[in-house]
């Protein structure tokens, strides 16, 4: 089947150009809130956050695991709204 082919990145940007555009907004709008919020934590605590050898992921495999499971969980929660 097409939907298990792909990444969880080309599924991700399937979902969010096809979607109901209001859905879409909504878990946008708390991609952007939740992103401040870490950022202005980050920020608190001396973090800078745009250097890489600040993250706290162990390794570039971690880092990928962790960007294709947030892909996934984005995804299905537009999909399981947009019923």
């Amino acid at each position: 089947m097409d939907i298990f082919e792909g990444t969880p990145k080309e599924k991700f940007f399937d979902i969010i150009f096809n979607a109901n555009r209001n859905l879409v907004e909504e878990n946008l709008e708390e991609l952007v809130f939740n992103f401040i919020t870490l950022t202005k934590i980050c920020e608190q605590n001396g973090i800078d956050i745009s250097s890489p050898s600040a993250v706290l992921i162990e390794s570039l495999d971690d880092m990928e695991d962790a960007i294709n499971d947030y892909y996934i969980e984005f995804t299905s929660n537009v999909l399981s709204n947009n019923e």
